[in-house]
């Protein structure tokens, strides 16, 4: 018989199925470390028929209501923005408004081969950007689940 018994963890693993061979043949051949695993069976066994814990009150309401409330007016800073996206496409809507007629023409005298080349090229960049963004967005999910 072995002088040398084996450690809380390792009869820990053994009462949770989880032990390596020599562990199993340690208990096999020691009646102290199998009494000590039988004990550790009944624990656990014990613990899974426990009811799991649950609260009584809505923890997320609570959570919730200790929250600042985010402000609804517009801050300068978004202002601006507001203010340079209307810029930006009014100084794109209004000469391409002006001039549709010479627009029109401009794209009845293209070739169709390289019109369709103008699109495919364009449609590739927009999944290849669509692509790369989901990428983006995933990482940063990932590293706020703890991924």
């Amino acid at each position: 018989m072995n002088k040398l018994h084996l450690s809380e963890e390792e009869i820990q693993q053994y009462a949770l199925g989880r032990a390596d061979l020599s562990t199993k043949e340690h208990i096999r051949s020691c009646a102290f470390c199998e009494a000590r695993a039988a004990d550790y069976r009944l624990i656990f066994s014990e613990l899974d028929q426990l009811p799991k814990p649950a609260f009584d009150f809505n923890v997320a309401s609570l959570v919730l209501a200790q929250l600042p409330q985010p402000e609804t007016s517009l801050d300068r800073r978004e202002r601006w923005i507001y203010l340079l996206v209307f810029a930006a496409l009014a100084s794109i809507g209004i000469p391409v408004y002006l001039f549709r007629i010479y627009f029109f023409k401009m794209f009845t005298d293209i070739l169709p081969e390289a019109m369709y080349l103008v699109i495919l090229v364009t449609l590739f960049l927009l999944v290849f950007q669509g692509v790369e963004m989901f990428r983006k967005y995933q990482k940063q999910i990932n590293t706020l689940n703890y991924k």
